[in-house]
């Protein structure tokens, strides 16, 4: 019973809800302390022993061990440093440890994912969290502070490893603390040696509901949703994996949550935002230790458990658990509604063993046979896809079938790269570019590829046939495209190169991808180097795109025009000019233009409202300069934005991994204010 006791503790089974309140009582230990008392006497109390002969013939029994325990302590930074995850290490200490809060204020809205490293993001933009309970700091009792803040964790997949999907973690605690240590953390630890992203959710406890929690869960999917590409998974292969009250969370969100739901449903404050229009649903469940329902009691109403269009569910479960007869019964009552299931069930094994009965490797291959794609984004498309690599040469990318007629173009066909130069080195052969991210370069030929498979066109020529056999320059010429949501504003952003040569790999595709993840419709426009010629095609472009609006299913008011250096230049001066001026019939003006690291200074009087970004050590563009020609378009009442940013020098692109990074998405602020439409 040693055993059993020790890892009954993790899992802080339901039972405590029937001994914890809403604040602790004067003069008494915490309602945290009520609740771990209850859960020792809960499993100390005597109970009728079930043996193997009691359990169905049909039902998967095992003889688990945790003598295999797949963490090491090279899985996490210090901070992360939970021991081995065995039963027998667990500890009250353990089960109360907290996992590292994010770094200042970063959130899923203003941080850029990195699937190289550990990341913590708050779930929420600071005083936007959707909320009915009202929590103060004269509250207590409680695991969490009152000003609390949902977080979620990401954690890749091992070095070499190729991501098959994603699974979000939800650890138990009864609503009363979160066992990420004994729960989430060592199972995160396996996953990931499989192919797995993990994404640890620290929902809300109590005093927060359910239904908040399940809020919590519902965003840490859509932004894993958003952000597929870069986390290399196809999007639709995301399951949610809730340990004991963590697989109640799960399960609430699933039934209620899983769809088009912002938290206006339980907040009429809430203020939406971009996320909550991407679906939150997801492919797969794992019900560890757990069920769906609510407290302590499994539902067993097949009416009430169809409500949320329930995906496969994967039951793992010990036959000394105080909950096991109301597993095994909700076990039979899902696969009897005809939905997909798996289940491992451990014999004289407890509740609370986390990681450890040997089950995670099932639930892995489990998981590969239930996703859409069969697992990794590679296999998406009818004869699958091989992901490139830093170490793919760019000719390989080229002559790719799925960028055949265009594949040219994806690098600066006027700056003559080598086709055997990887895609870790072509970043280093742009001139006057820093900060070159070989992963972004991964990620944005591998989103094409995928785009492509999927169906989608990415690539349009802005020329006919007959225009371009009367002026061959113009045959390297068109625009890329990232679809975005139906109805929405587009963007056309133009790459630098000092009117050379089309630096897009750094200074137009990645903006492209991030506006797209955002919903918006992202053009990168491949010009003619020289200063007419490129604002000619940049006037084409918007032509092409203002008569094809149906088929792309844009707004046509309202868009914007993007640059980086020569790009910047390109982008003001149709702001000002119209397309008319470059040969053209005249379109609607754009509603902004986003300018990076260009030293314009002329300001005519009819400028967009203008955002622009530069850095103090640019010695091509001076900050000053840029800082002058906001002054002046302020002065013609215009709105117009400036950040400068100490350290940097030119073609800092995203900035990723920078003091600037973010600045995309203030930027995009800044379009939406002025573009209400």
């Amino acid at each position: 019973m040693k055993r059993i006791k020790a890892a009954a503790l993790l899992g802080m089974c339901m039972v405590v809800f029937t001994a914890c309140r809403g604040k602790a009582d004067v003069n008494s230990v915490s309602e945290l302390e009520q609740g771990i008392q209850a859960v020792e006497e809960a499993v100390n109390a005597e109970r009728s022993e079930i043996s193997v002969q009691d359990i169905k013939s049909s039902r998967e029994v095992r003889e688990g061990t945790s003598a295999d325990t797949v963490a090491t302590p090279e899985d996490f930074p210090m901070e992360y440093d939970y021991g081995s995850g065995r039963i027998s290490d667990w500890s009250r200490e353990d089960m109360l440890k907290k996992t590292p809060k994010p770094k200042g204020n970063e959130t899923v809205l203003n941080t850029v994912p990195n699937p190289a490293k550990i990341q913590a993001l708050y779930l929420w933009e600071e005083g936007n969290v959707p909320a009915v309970t009202r929590f103060t700091k004269d509250m207590d009792g409680y695991f969490d502070e009152w000003d609390f803040r949902p977080y979620v964790t990401a954690i890749p997949v091992r070095d070499g490893v190729k991501p098959k999907g994603a699974v979000v973690l939800m650890a138990g605690g009864a609503y009363q603390f979160r066992g990420n240590y004994t729960d989430s953390l060592p199972t995160a630890a396996a996953l990931r040696e499989y192919g797995f992203q993990t994404f640890l959710v620290d929902y809300r406890l109590r005093p927060y509901t359910q239904e908040e929690g399940a809020l919590d869960v519902a965003r840490a999917v859509r932004f894993i949703r958003k952000y597929a590409d870069v986390y290399g998974i196809a999007p639709d292969n995301i399951a949610v994996m809730g340990f004991s009250a963590g697989g109640i969370q799960a399960g609430e969100f699933l039934i209620h949550y899983d769809e088009m739901v912002d938290g206006t449903k339980l907040d009429a404050d809430y203020i939406p935002d971009e996320l909550d229009d991407i679906p939150a649903h997801t492919s797969a469940a794992g019900m560890i230790y757990s069920f769906y329902g609510r407290l302590s009691v499994g539902n067993m109403d097949p009416d009430w458990l169809s409500k949320g269009e329930l995906p496969p569910t994967f039951y793992v479960y010990g036959t000394e658990d105080p909950f096991y007869t109301q597993f095994e019964e909700q076990y039979e009552v899902i696969k009897t509604m005809g939905i997909d299931t798996g289940r491992i069930v451990l014999n004289n094994w407890p509740h609370g063993f986390g990681s450890d009965g040997g089950w995670v490797e099932d639930y892995a291959q489990w998981l590969e046979g239930i996703f859409p794609s069969g697992g990794a984004l590679e296999t998406a498309g009818e004869e699958g896809m091989e992901l490139f690599t830093p170490e793919t040469r760019i000719q390989d990318v080229i002559d790719d079938p799925a960028f055949e007629g265009f594949g040219r173009l994806v690098f600066p066909v006027d700056l003559g790269l080598e086709g055997t130069l990887t895609l870790k080195e072509a970043g280093n052969r742009l001139v006057w570019y820093s900060h070159v991210n070989p992963e972004r370069t991964v990620s944005i030929v591998n989103e094409m590829k995928a785009r492509v498979q999927r169906g989608e066109k990415i690539f349009y020529d802005i020329y006919t046939d007959e225009e371009k056999k009367k002026d061959p320059s113009k045959e390297d010429t068109g625009l890329f495209y990232f679809r975005g949501d139906p109805g929405e504003k587009f963007a056309v952003v133009n790459a630098g190169g000092g009117f050379m040569y089309v630096a897009a790999m750094h200074d137009s595709f990645p903006h492209m991808q991030e506006l797209a993840k955002q919903g918006y419709h992202a053009f990168a426009l491949i010009y003619r180097p020289g200063a007419q010629t490129a604002c000619e095609d940049l006037a084409r472009a918007v032509a092409f795109i203002q008569e094809h609006a149906e088929e792309f299913q844009v707004h046509r008011e309202g868009y914007s025009l993007w640059g980086g250096s020569a790009g910047a230049r390109m982008a003001a001066w149709l702001g000002s000019y119209g397309t008319a001026a470059f040969g053209e019939k005249e379109y609607p003006a754009p509603g902004a233009v986003i300018m990076q690291y260009t030293g314009l200074s002329e300001v005519y009087g009819n400028e967009p409202p203008t955002y622009a970004c530069v850095g103090v050590n640019d010695g091509i563009a001076s900050y000053r300069t840029m800082e002058r020609r906001i002054k002046g378009i302020r002065a013609n009442g215009t709105a117009g934005e400036i950040e400068v940013f100490d350290g940097l020098s030119h073609g800092f692109g995203l900035g990723e991994g920078t003091v600037a990074e973010g600045w995309i998405n203030r930027a995009v602020a800044f379009w939406e204010e002025n573009t209400d439409q």
